[in-house]
Formats: structure tokens, C-alpha cells, sequence
């Protein structure tokens, strides 16, 4: 399925920081140097790295840790945040969770980390290959919960959906990249980066009817706290900035 950002054109690794070892797992043309417009990924000794032309001088870019601590300062509040409330974690604790537009991998790191096992799908080569690069420096010293990260799979939510019919999930979560309200803050250098690489999700509507038709007991949308839903949910739960749509099965 064509997405806004099939147009943009094909990103570059620059390794020319990188140790001789050092290589991408997605396969990038390589260059010496880094390109004068754009987006281009540099393999750092500290892992894989997204950089912006464009960006001040001493920009360190976006690269994903998983090993930072992040992940369980997300997760302490436990099955009383907005999330789990959303996933019913304290009725139906350690559900099968497909989390279908993984981007930055934090709703799925949170997810295990709330004992869910987690299968996510990332479609965008330069995301997977930021989340492939991640979840392998990671086994170096693995967090508890990495195990229940169980796969991370590159495609499309609706093709795989549509081609792995033995596969069963208690949940269905999505989290559509969708253009942001007005807001009085700039967003984070993360979700700017990859509101502007990947575009908006067009074709979410069908996305939903088809994880409806796969879930086993619910799907749970991410959205913006103002977002129009994309469609009428039989439950909501409210954070501060989000809100999270729920469509049972």
C-alpha cells in the first residue's frame, strides 16, 4: 500500500565514524559523506544514528536506547497508567500484544515491561532499521523484560495481517502518526524527526477494520487527546496530552 513516504528518496549511511565492524542491518547505500539536504544515517560507535543535514553543528541525532532506563520509568506506574488501563492489564494480565506501527519501539518496550509479550511490525526501513539496531546492542546486558519483546517484523500492518492468519493476538494496538493539533510547545526533536520522515498514516481507517477482524478481544488506538477518533469507540481512557480509543472484538 502506497504512503507518503514512499516519495521521499532512499537515506545513506555514512560510516565513515564507524568502527570497522560496524555495519547496517538494512541495507542503505553507503556513502563517505554525509549529504548536504535531508535525513541520513551515520553507524556511530554507540549504534546506529539518524541525523539531519539541516541540524545545529553540535546535534547528536536520534538514536534508540533501550538500556537507559527509559523504558522502566514508563512502565513504574504500573497497571494503573493510562495504558494499561486501556490494554485491562489488571483483569487480563500478560496478554499476546501486536503492536502494528512500532515507530521508536517506546509503547512496545513499556508493553513488555508491563509483562505483555510483545510482536510488533515497523514498515519504514529507516525506523526498523533504528529499532533492529537497538534491540541488538541491547542484548549486550538485556533487561528483564526484553524477553517478553518477543519480535520485531518488517512490514506492513495490513499485508501481514492479511498473510498470517494463524497468528493470534489478545490485542491490537495502534498508534497512527496523524498531524498534530495546535499546540503551544514544539514537539520533541524525536516525534518532529519522525512526524516529518514518515508523513501521516493514510490508510489507518483500514487498518482498524482489519485488526478488528483479528483481535481477539480488543483493538487500542493512540491518539492525540482533541483527535477526532477514527472511528466511534466503545470506550475511551483519558490521559493528560492522549487519549486511548477502544473497539472490542
Amino acid at each position: 500500500m502506497k504512503t507518503p513516504h514512499d516519495e521521499l528518496p532512499p537515506l545513506v549511511v555514512d560510516s565513515q565514524s564507524a568502527p570497522p565492524e560496524a555495519s547496517c542491518s538494512t541495507a542503505f547505500p553507503t556513502v563517505a559523506r554525509a549529504p548536504e539536504n535531508g535525513f541520513y544515517l551515520r553507524q556511530m560507535p554507540d549504534g546506529l544514528t539518524l541525523c539531519h543535514a539541516q541540524a545545529p553543528a553540535n546535534d547528536r541525532g536520534l538514536r534508540i536506547d533501550l538500556l537507559a532506563g527509559n523504558v522502566e520509568r514508563r512502565a513504574a506506574g504500573g497497571r494503573q497508567s493510562p495504558l494499561a488501563r486501556a490494554l485491562g492489564l489488571r483483569r487480563h494480565p500478560r496478554p499476546q500484544v501486536l503492536d502494528t506501527t512500532c515507530g521508536l519501539g517506546r509503547d512496545s518496550a513499556t508493553l513488555a515491561a508491563l509483562d505483555c509479550t510483545v510482536t510488533s511490525l515497523e514498515r519504514h526501513d529507516v525506523l526498523f532499521a533504528l529499532l533492529d539496531d537497538a534491540r541488538a546492542r541491547a542484548q549486550t546486558a538485556p533487561p528483564v523484560w526484553l524477553a517478553a519483546w518477543r519480535d520485531l517484523i518488517h512490514a506492513d500492518a495490513c499485508d501481514w495481517l492479511a498473510q498470517a492468519p494463524d497468528r493470534v493476538f489478545d490485542i491490537i494496538y495502534i498508534d497512527p502518526m496523524f498531524d498534530a493539533p495546535r499546540r503551544k510547545a514544539r514537539p520533541q526533536k524525536a516525534l518532529a524527526w519522525m512526524h516529518e520522515l514518515v508523513g501521516t498514516d493514510t490508510d489507518v481507517a483500514s487498518l482498524l477494520e482489519r485488526a478488528r477482524e483479528r483481535a481477539a478481544r480488543q483493538v487500542v488506538v493512540k491518539q492525540h487527546a482533541r483527535a477526532t477518533s477514527i472511528a466511534r469507540p466503545d470506550r475511551q481512557v483519558e490521559g493528560k496530552a492522549i487519549r486511548f480509543d477502544i473497539y472490542l472484538s
